[in-house]
């Protein structure tokens, strides 16, 4: 691992707003030139990346000290090709306010079932595990109605709501949504139950612990991570946490033991019910269960900010001044682990100390590459700028949960205008010769012409997901503005060549781990990435027509876009 200075100048831009000259990676100012370079700088991308993954900056975990260090390198980089502010008050940065809270788990936590032959003695973390709203402690009461996925929704039979009331009640749910939906619409409908669930006036869920919840993966990973992990979003100006599902309050997690056990003596058997989860749209009628239970929880609460980086290059066309394009990458990685500076135990016989456990995630592929991808693509326009205003935003908080970019595109921006496209990278793995790339999203709205244009002209080929299940495109920043009805898109490398095996390796091995380091990274390869990516930025950017959703897709119904006519 090796170590950069990080000058003095950059650190005071994390805090106060970039206002002189910008000291580049090597130490030297930098002066934008006069004519846009026509292709990405592969020495530009090593620095940025060099920089943005030193041991120095520790992990770049969202509200640290090392964060605002990481954001104020990308604001005085911005600064120094000539990208204007974009953030509020005539800086770099939108601050976004977060909270944050870990669970007090056993000490504050409590979980009693009363109306049926169920044990009186639960414990925490072997029984259940409970939890409420980020920076919350308190307690709920409310029968119990089971509801299946808890889906119902334009344009399927399915209603798992038909015939119950869930108004001040425990909604008992499945985990995930039906299986034989689109990956990507079961994604979605997976990571929004909870809002349909509010919804119709639940206060609380209640999840069960299948055998196909064990297959994935142990009860005991759930109680490690409710209990140890700590929890971030963005604040409401009341200081709270956001949600978009405010009436719900708290929820639980049955152990598998417990969650067969609930259901002794009701309508639907334990074993009926593994059977309708395992079958593609299968239903099974909702029901009272006769059951009330008593949920508590505790949490620690504390509020911070951590900025997105913003900057701005302005359009040439007065007509478009409004219609910005923006163009994300998360800053954000994991930090430090908790046994970082520790030795592990010698093994019996061994007369040599181990080595130092090495702790620090980098995240040189997740997400340094993308950051600096951003960056190259910002010198490549400020001297030759498309018809539409541009944002470059480096998002805080991706790793807790798509913080920064929620954010962002549920208030304002800090430009005024409105935004008609987003194009978010986040970790192209950059390991091996690239033959394809994969534009999650891009069969979804008009940009799907200049994107296939992009591709083609850097003697590339455009790829359909290659691992549909995993439903990707709602895991990343790019989803944020999705459900804000933004049509948008995900690019990353393909599986072509030796792509699959390379990816399987880097996710196997190295993500999310400190072996994500840049000995890592081709840089040749990362080049080539970034080349399509200005490629496409600039297309969408000079469209005669802003971007929509194409006719009838799936997500510009649910979340009110424009749709092509």
């Amino acid at each position: 691992m090796q170590k950069y200075l990080i000058s003095g100048a950059i650190v005071l831009a994390a805090f106060g707003g970039f206002t002189g000259t910008a000291i580049a990676n090597d130490g030297h100012a930098v002066t934008a030139t006069a004519e846009a370079a026509a292709t990405a700088d592969e020495g530009r991308l090593e620095a940025d990346v060099n920089f943005l993954a030193d041991d120095s900056l520790e992990g770049r975990e969202a509200g640290s000290a090392t964060y605002a260090m990481a954001a104020g390198y990308v604001a005085g980089q911005f600064a120094a090709i000539g990208v204007k502010q974009g953030g509020d008050n005539g800086t770099y940065f939108q601050n976004v306010p977060l909270i944050t809270g870990k669970s007090t788990g056993a000490e504050d936590a409590g979980l009693i079932l009363t109306g049926k032959d169920l044990p009186d003695d639960l414990a925490f973390g072997d029984d259940f595990v409970s939890y409420g709203k980020i920076g919350t402690s308190g307690e709920i009461e409310g029968e119990l109605v089971f509801v299946g996925f808890g889906f119902a929704a334009e344009g399927y039979e399915q209603n798992d709501f038909e015939g119950v009331d869930l108004k001040g009640k425990i909604a008992v749910v499945l985990r995930g949504a039906p299986s034989g939906l689109n990956s990507e619409e079961r994604a979605h409908f997976r990571s929004t139950q909870n809002e349909r669930l509010s919804e119709r006036g639940a206060i609380g869920r209640m999840m069960l612990f299948t055998p196909k919840s064990s297959a994935q993966f142990p009860f005991s990973v759930v109680k490690r991570f409710v209990s140890g992990s700590t929890s971030m979003n963005w604040a409401t100006p009341e200081g709270t946490s956001f949600s978009s599902s405010p009436n719900i309050q708290a929820s639980a997690i049955l152990s598998p033991e417990l969650s067969e056990k609930l259901f002794e003596g009701q309508q639907v058997s334990w074993e009926d019910l593994t059977k309708f989860e395992a079958d593609e749209l299968a239903s099974v009628a909702s029901f009272d269960m006769g059951v009330t239970a008593k949920v508590s929880w505790g949490s620690t609460s504390e509020l911070t900010t951590s900025p997105n980086v913003v900057g701005y290059i302005p359009g040439t066309d007065p007509a478009l001044a409004d219609e910005y394009v923006i163009v994300t990458a998360h800053l954000d990685h994991t930090g430090v682990d908790d046994d970082h500076g520790t030795y592990p135990e010698p093994k019996d016989g061994e007369e040599e100390a181990p080595e130092l456990i090495d702790s620090l995630n980098n995240g040189a592929m997740d997400n340094a590459t993308g950051t600096a991808s951003m960056l190259e693509v910002a010198r490549l326009m400020v001297n030759n700028p498309a018809r539409r205003p541009i944002l470059f935003v480096a998002l805080t908080a991706e790793e807790k949960g798509l913080v920064g970019s929620d954010y962002m595109a549920r208030n304002p921006l800090p430009m005024g205008g409105k935004p008609v496209a987003n194009i978010n990278l986040d970790m192209p793995i950059v390991t091996y010769e690239l033959k394809d790339v994969v534009a999650f999203g891009a069969e979804r709205s008009t940009m799907i012409g200049p994107i296939e244009a992009a591709v083609e002209a850097a003697g590339m080929k455009l790829s359909p997901d290659p691992v549909p299940e995993q439903g990707l495109f709602t895991r990343s920043d790019q989803y944020s503005f999705v459900q804000q009805g933004v049509p948008s898109l995900f690019l990353v490398t393909g599986h072509g060549g030796d792509g699959a095996a390379a990816q399987a390796d880097f996710l196997e091995n190295h993500y999310h781990k400190p072996s994500d380091e840049v000995g890592l990274i081709d840089f040749t390869q990362l080049k080539r990435f970034t080349d399509v990516n200005h490629d496409i930025t600039r297309s969408v950017a000079n469209m005669d027509e802003r971007p929509v959703w194409l006719k009838g897709d799936f997500f510009g119904k649910s979340f009110g876009g424009e749709m092509q006519e």
